[in-house]
């Protein structure tokens, strides 16, 4: 099969391994594309590997998808999401990606795949369930994936789109007739031809589609690499359509009054300017022209706010003496320059000093400086838990994002089983996390370089990073390590 591969890398002729029904799923496909000669191959013979390796991915992606539903079913138990602690008679079974109770443990398929894939728990939800979808509810679309003949994507957002039919033959029929439109056109308009298909069959399907956005509606912060983040805010789009037209208003009245910034830059400022505190400068109504009138300088109204930066001393120190040193961490962001930090402390502390009515505040954790705290008792000094918290940031069960400030402070080692409450010995653990803890046979250990290691009730180990001690990255919001092994992986962050 080798030196047929290599005949048919050099005719390109890879096609010739992707048959209907193989009974080899592909090997034959991989082999080609793995040993494959690639020394001599013209434009037209690289795209047919491109091609080739996509077919491959998409058999891939098939039986992940049939994985993902066999590890949902192998955990038959009871939801643990119903509003009471622990199962009682008449508990329904639970839905992909739920918390369940099994054989008396805790167990959630959400959070060990989530390790497993390195993405959030959230994502590692979504994929889980449409997974079980596709596999459960949509075998043709199942199918042709594992054909070749769609992408993951693409059969994900079959399914996405398709899920809110109600009716089993109003779903197979538009599941039938969208595959018949994929193989006659690009795939990249078939989110919006699967809408279609819908709306087709059901009326009420693109308000269910809606009701289900609404309900995954968000505010994310993806930081960039150039000391600025992107902060993106989801909502219904009649009312972000009414926020950009107000942005826009207010954004038309600084500039017909003179203001110098773009359009663009205004609207950014102004946004800000309505999250954040700012002096109330209003012009008085009486000063704005006739043709402004539908026009408001609206654009000052603010709530309080608190942005911790993570430092050490030296990093301090260096500051006020005027030497070069970094600039500390920014709590939900990662690394800044010196030159950021000395500008949010001066303007911080001059704003301060002359009364000025800004009422955000920055706050500054020497994260090199632990309290000495009372070790010997079991509920940790305020100043312990607040140096825990500020130090941890999240939650430090691998890959979750949960803030410290609403998470509980918990003992590594158990204070009854001789562990002390230091902040060595301290972390914190968000409510569903320090759940599966204690109740969902996952333990905990610290190594000697400040990680930890969590290993799963299937024996599976997954290292964290170590708490951040300023000036470095961010705790990461992805897992370090996946697999018996323990082999060090770094995550990406989400």
């Amino acid at each position: 099969m080798r030196r047929d591969a290599e005949i048919a890398a050099r005719f390109g002729l890879l096609g010739r391994y992707d048959v209907p029904d193989d009974p080899d799923h592909g090997a034959g496909l991989f082999e080609a594309v793995a040993f494959q000669d690639t020394s001599g191959l013209s434009d037209s013979g690289w795209l047919d590997r491109q091609e080739a390796i996509g077919r491959l991915e998409a058999r891939l992606a098939a039986m992940k998808a049939e994985a993902t539903a066999g590890y949902e079913a192998s955990l038959h138990g009871v939801s643990a999401d119903l509003g009471h602690r622990y199962p009682e008679p008449g508990d329904r079974a639970a839905e992909p990606g739920e918390r369940r109770w099994v054989a008396g443990d805790l167990r959630s398929t959400a959070d060990e795949l989530a390790l497993v894939w390195q993405m959030h728990k959230g994502a590692a939800m979504a994929r889980i369930h449409t997974s079980c979808e596709l596999v459960h509810n949509f075998p043709a679309t199942l199918r042709a994936l594992e054909e070749g003949q769609l992408t993951e994507r693409a059969a994900f957002a079959i399914v996405r789109e398709l899920s809110v039919l109600e009716d089993p033959d109003a779903r197979r029929a538009a599941e039938t007739a969208l595959l018949e439109w994929a193989g006659k056109h690009p795939l990249q308009k078939i989110k919006q031809e699967a809408q279609r298909e819908a709306a087709r069959r059901s009326p009420d399907a693109q308000s269910r589609s809606h009701a289900r956005a609404m309900n995954e509606r968000s505010v994310r912060i993806f930081p960039n690499s150039d000391g600025t983040a992107e902060l993106i805010h989801t909502q219904d789009a009649l009312d972000a359509g009414a926020v950009m037209n107000s942005l826009t208003r207010a954004a038309a009245y600084r500039r017909r009054h003179g203001d110098p910034r773009s359009m663009d830059q205004l609207r950014a400022d102004i946004a800000l300017a309505r999250l954040l505190p700012r002096t109330d400068t209003r012009r008085p109504a009486e000063s704005v022209d006739n043709a402004d009138a539908e026009l408001r300088d609206d654009s000052t109204v603010g709530a309080d706010a608190t942005v911790v930066i993570h430092a050490t001393g030296a990093e301090i120190r260096a500051l006020i003496n005027g030497e070069n040193s970094t600039g500390g961490t920014a709590e939900h962001y990662g690394p800044i320059p010196q030159e950021s930090l000395r500008k949010h402390l001066t303007r911080t502390l001059t704003r301060a000093l002359v009364g000025g009515a800004d009422r955000s505040r920055l706050g500054l954790r020497l994260s090199d400086e632990p309290p000495t705290g009372k070790p010997d008792r079991y509920t940790p000094d305020a100043a312990t838990d607040r140096f825990v918290r500020q130090r941890d940031r999240t939650c430090q069960f691998p890959g979750c994002n949960q803030p410290a400030e609403f998470a509980d402070v918990d003992h590594r080692v158990a204070f009854a089983e001789g562990g002390r409450t230091t902040t060595d010995n301290l972390h914190c653990l968000c409510r569903h996390h320090h759940r599966l803890k204690h109740e969902g046979g996952w333990v905990v250990a610290a190594n000697p370089d400040g990680t930890t290691t969590w290993s799963s009730p299937t024996g599976r180990r997954y290292r964290t990073s170590p708490p951040d001690r300023g000036g470095s990255d961010p705790p990461d919001s992805g897992p370090a390590d996946s697999g018996p092994d323990d082999a060090r992986r770094r995550a990406a962050p989400g």
